[in-house]
């Protein structure tokens, strides 16, 4: 479903349905406001099919997401995939649910949706890292590892009281992880081996380099990092993959572009 409302510059206004269905009311006031300013087209993509083609046909508009990280995450995939991520700036009206709305917030974008419409339509363009895998998948916050599931991952809605007795019974009951028999090279270099086991691992790109860390220990900056040597699984910006036995991640430097607000 789509339509199209005519003044200033041109921007794809994609509304995720799950947004719609969560907090309608957020969507149409947002919509409202870019509307008043910009030339709107508006759809909400059924599926990622229907989004990639909508992507694919945009012609000179600008991506404008109205929707929660995961729907952020997908619409850069679809672009990297497109080859098309650097010709203009995405933009996002963040709608969800606490921790589902928290990328957005760390990326630099205003969580408000009334004042994130406007900081489309007045704001300011914030160059971005991205982390890229061998896979051809995209990383826009981070990466874990072990891949124990995280509360945040894609949890179902609750409340501050079931999330609070969630953390003491885990906390109580649930052993340290044990350590992973895995192979970590950055840039060539071993920094963990089957020899020298793994906790945990934490990696991001900052300021044009990934940035690795490994049992908490100084992070160590890198263009590629490998990690192998056993069946593992991994989170990706809150999302748990599948197993795998090898993935390398590189930093592809300012590879796209966020409008946030402007700040003087």
């Amino acid at each position: 479903m789509s339509a199209e409302r005519s003044a200033g510059e041109p921007v794809l206004v994609l509304v995720s349905p799950a947004a719609l269905a969560l907090d309608g009311e957020s969507v149409r006031v947002a919509k409202d406001v870019l509307g008043a300013a910009l030339t709107m087209k508006t759809a909400v993509p059924e599926n990622l099919s229907d989004l990639d083609r909508l992507l694919a046909r945009r012609g000179r508009r600008r991506p404008v997401v109205i929707g929660d990280d995961r729907y952020l995450q997908q619409v850069v995939q679809l672009l990297h995939q497109q080859a098309t991520l650097d010709e203009a700036p995405v933009a996002v009206i963040p709608v969800g649910r606490g921790p589902r709305t928290e990328l957005a917030r760390a990326l630099g974008a205003e969580v408000r949706p009334v004042q994130a419409a406007r900081a489309v339509v007045r704001g300011a363009d914030r160059p971005l890292d991205l982390l890229v895998d061998d896979g051809g998948g995209v990383v826009l916050g981070g990466v874990r590892i072990p891949a124990q599931r995280s509360p945040r991952a894609n949890r179902a809605p609750s409340t501050w009281w079931t999330d609070l007795a969630g953390l003491v019974v885990r906390a109580l009951s649930r052993p340290l992880p044990a350590p992973q028999q895995l192979r970590v090279e950055a840039d060539g270099q071993v920094l963990a081996d089957p020899s020298h086991p793994l906790r945990a691992l934490a990696l991001r790109s900052h300021d044009g380099a990934a940035e690795l860390r490994i049992d908490a220990c100084v992070p160590v900056q890198a263009r590629r990092v490998t990690v192998g040597g056993s069946l593992f699984t991994y989170e990706a910006d809150h999302t748990l993959s599948a197993p795998v036995r090898e993935r390398t991640w590189t930093v592809e430097p300012a590879a796209w572009s966020l409008r946030v607000p402007h700040r003087p």
